[in-house]
């Protein structure tokens, strides 16, 4: 079907979703249409922090031209580690109309890059969705990327179905008494693994087109924090046993303390590298097929 008749089809109820707010699993009730913001801190206007050509995402998303990234300020999370604090934690940004905002999706498509990267969208995907409908032909025929925490609805999820095309979720935690402690988020695990099971029936694994770029499927990236906070082994054993080991695994080794990360005993240091490799050890003896790693030594090893 066409995509933007879905858009138009399923919009209303996303609003609706939104106010009172139900967009994800806090399920916090704020009137945003009234002005009431909740964990997110954000209304019914869309608030951007930054939007770029960006080419540090994985190959098969940023190419030769670029991912075409829009920083939505504010999170559903509350991550005391955050590096992206800024947007995230501090609500850094500016308010953006629904025309405004499909101008920046023109000037990205006019660059050519390689598809339309919503980073943190999940608080503000209706607005994202009303802007793009806005957009350029030139820009709604790029692919769209839905890059998230991984702390999602099932019923928003299932309503981008066919509108997405590549979800690039975290899977964060394994335990959530860490993820309330480190995120704020104690109900993260059986959300984000219920909806990752969701994405990967609606796109499959990555499918990419004859230059290699990525035009749908799901890539599931793990950031590997300072000893084992993350609870690696649970989740890539649970990925193995619920996904099978041809999905798309993006191991991160970037950690580095940001934000408030200095207070905390365990999490004021950066990952070292032996921590990183003996993840990706894990993940190689237990099968994982399509596995984009990092050099620890150039992204926040030690």
């Amino acid at each position: 079907m066409n995509k933007a008749k879905l858009v138009n089809e399923r919009l209303h109820r996303l609003k609706s979703l939104m106010s009172p707010c139900r967009l994800c699993p806090r399920e916090c009730m704020a009137k945003r249409a009234e002005g009431e913001t909740g964990f997110c801190k954000t209304t019914d206007t869309i608030k951007v922090a930054a939007w770029a050509q960006h080419r540090g995402e994985e190959p098969p998303i940023s190419g030769i031209n670029g991912s075409g990234t829009i920083f939505s300020s504010n999170c559903t999370l509350g991550c005391f580690f955050c590096q992206n604090f800024p947007f995230s934690q501090l609500g850094n940004g500016r308010f953006m109309s629904a025309k405004e905002l499909s101008q920046v999706f023109d000037k990205l498509a006019a660059k050519k890059v390689h598809n339309l990267n919503f980073v943190t969208p999940t608080h503000v995907v209706p607005m994202l969705l009303e802007a793009w409908l806005l957009a350029s032909p030139e820009a709604q025929k790029l692919p769209i990327v839905y890059n998230c925490s991984g702390y999602e609805s099932a019923e928003v999820v299932e309503l981008l179905e066919n509108i997405v095309d590549i979800f690039i979720p975290d899977i964060k935690y394994s335990n959530n008494q860490v993820a309330a402690e480190l995120s704020k988020c104690g109900n993260y695990v059986e959300n984000n693994r219920k909806t990752l099971e969701i994405m990967y029936q609606q796109a499959g694994g990555l499918q990419l087109d004859n230059e290699g770029m990525g035009t749908r499927g799901l890539i599931i990236r793990h950031l590997v924090l300072p000893e084992n906070l993350a609870g690696s082994e649970e989740s890539f054993v649970w990925l193995k046993e619920t996904l099978g080991v041809k999905v798309n695994i993006s191991l991160m080794s970037q950690y580095f303390p940001a934000y408030q990360a200095h207070q905390h005993e365990i999490m004021r240091r950066k990952v070292t590298t032996e921590e990183y490799l003996a993840v990706l050890d894990l993940v190689e003896k237990l099968g994982f097929e399509n596995v984009f790693a990092q050099d620890p030594t150039e992204r926040g090893g030690a």
